[in-house]
């Protein structure tokens, strides 16, 4: 009887680890929902509220890492920012803007180990402003993230190339 109980107890043990092992996401899928956290928080449409404007400042700034390296085509964005810094230029832009859209796509992962990953993605960006001037510009860029204490942040985007337009 007592070997019964503990076969039926290993049984369920090993069950249930595999059950969870399956059901936890893995690196990968982690990262891929990095970018689309970003992309949604990011994003903004005509009918966002101040309020809802302030409240995304802190869930955008929770998706970087401390420091975060910015080596783009436009020399007044490029440097080294604090992810709190980084939150206030983003909330400067999101406050002047009537719209905003951001969207990665084709992400392909380059590398990726237990603590770093590189990510190439083409990004989508666009963009009206209060007084409606728009802007838009797609690229390919490669995306370094970081694990830190498990979650995986954004740690620098590197502009590569801008892509043709549609």
């Amino acid at each position: 009887m007592k070997k019964r109980i503990g076969l039926y107890v290993g049984i369920a043990v090993v069950s249930g680890l595999l059950l969870v092992w399956l059901l936890l996401p893995s690196d990968e899928e982690r990262i891929r929902g990095q970018f689309d956290e970003l992309s949604r928080i990011a994003s903004k449409t005509e009918d966002a509220s101040t309020i809802a404007d302030a409240l995304v400042l802190a869930d955008f700034r929770s998706l970087f890492a401390p420091k975060v390296l910015l080596k783009t085509g436009r020399a007044r964005l490029a440097g080294e920012y604090t992810n709190q810094e980084l939150m206030q230029l983003y909330g400067r832009i999101r406050v002047n803007a009537k719209r905003l859209s951001l969207r990665f796509e084709r992400i392909e992962f380059v590398s990726l180990n237990d603590a770093e990953a590189i990510v190439n993605s083409d990004v989508h960006a666009g963009g009206t402003a209060k007084q409606g001037k728009s802007r838009a510009e797609s690229f390919r860029a490669e995306v370094r993230l970081s694990k830190l204490e498990g979650d995986w942040l954004f740690q620098q985007f590197t502009y590569l190339d801008s892509l043709p337009d549609d």
